[in-house]
């Protein structure tokens, strides 16, 4: 048989950021639970075609069995591989390469991650969205999340012996599905988060939800979709972050159609703006009016509570 070449860690999440072609995740992972047909010779790892362009620059990170681990070029980073793989964990690409699918790739990227950077991590392979390289600021979007969050907690609660798994429980746990950017995954972090880590323990709002809107409203907003940014649904309360540094007035317009529409529908709109997210007493007054609006009762913040707030502001923010 030919050796295989397993991409993963951070080779493997540069592949899945990079927005692959849908039909990789449609079906096609192989249910490989060992590795007995990794490369072994230098050879046959040379033969490999393993582009910048879909895995990020060398060394490239593959899984090779621990016991017995091959030698090979520079190019590459090893990692041993000490229990059976999990089902499902291996999709092919192309000439014997695989790579980690999207869950087994969180996993492994929790290994040297914090509880809050694996919760933003989940949320971004759970999302709408893909960050850049790290030279590169701002991100892509995509059509489709590369994870399920129901899916995800199911993996995690099943798979054992491996690196980083306990950290992916605990972040999977707090996950949400449809966050289209890396703000918003942030703004619904701070909002929502419990108090323990942080956050304001809001509930669990819908990501992005597409509503379903009258023709005439339709043609009022020109036959785009409303997907506001955040939903709690039972209080129709809706979220929009708008990031803006200057008004446009086109855009300015659009928005003021938009939220007339919402509210004829009996959505209450609430809007934060750039320099609220970013300022502690701001955001702090923006959070406690949207807690009073859904009538969640105030627990007392201790000060354990305070300092992890803290923590949480500055982590996502930058801002202390």
């Amino acid at each position: 048989m030919a050796a295989s070449l397993f991409v993963s860690h951070n080779s493997a999440l540069t592949y899945w950021r990079t927005n692959p072609p849908w039909y990789v995740l449609e079906g096609k992972e192989r249910d490989i639970r060992s590795l007995r047909d990794c490369a072994r010779t230098m050879e046959e790892f040379r033969s490999f075609n393993v582009p910048e362009s879909e895995f990020g620059p060398a060394p490239i990170d593959i899984l090779v069995p621990a016991s017995n681990p091959p030698r090979c070029p520079e190019k590459f980073k090893l990692h041993k591989q000490r229990h059976q793989l999990p089902h499902h964990a291996l999709y092919p690409l192309w000439d014997g390469v695989f790579v980690v699918s999207p869950e087994l790739c969180f996993v492994q990227m929790c290994q040297s991650l914090s509880f809050i950077e694996a919760v933003e991590l989940g949320m971004e392979l759970c999302g709408t969205y893909a960050l850049r390289p790290e030279n590169i600021e701002g991100m892509v979007q995509r059509n489709y999340p590369l994870i399920d969050v129901g899916l995800l907690r199911r993996h995690v609660d099943s798979w054992h012996g491996l690196s980083g798994i306990g950290i992916a429980r605990k972040a999977a746990k707090y996950l949400n599905g449809g966050s289209a950017s890396p703000t918003e995954t942030k703004l619904f972090l701070l909002l929502c988060l419990p108090l323990q880590y942080g956050g304001y323990n809001l509930g669990l709002p819908e990501l992005n939800p597409e509503l379903d809107l009258k023709p005439h409203e339709m043609e009022i907003l020109r036959g785009s979709s409303v997907k506001p940014d955040m939903l709690w649904r039972k209080e129709k309360l809706i979220i929009e972050y708008d990031g803006r540094q200057h008004e446009e007035e086109q855009q300015s317009k659009y928005d003021a159609m938009r939220k007339t529409i919402l509210e004829g529908r009996g959505y209450t709109v609430r809007q934060i703006k750039r320099h609220q997210l970013y300022h502690p007493l701001a955001f702090a007054n923006f959070a406690t009016s949207i807690r009073v609006f859904l009538g969640v009762r105030q627990r007392p913040v201790t000060p354990k509570h305070q300092y992890a707030r803290a923590e949480l502001y500055e982590t996502l923010l930058g801002v202390r």
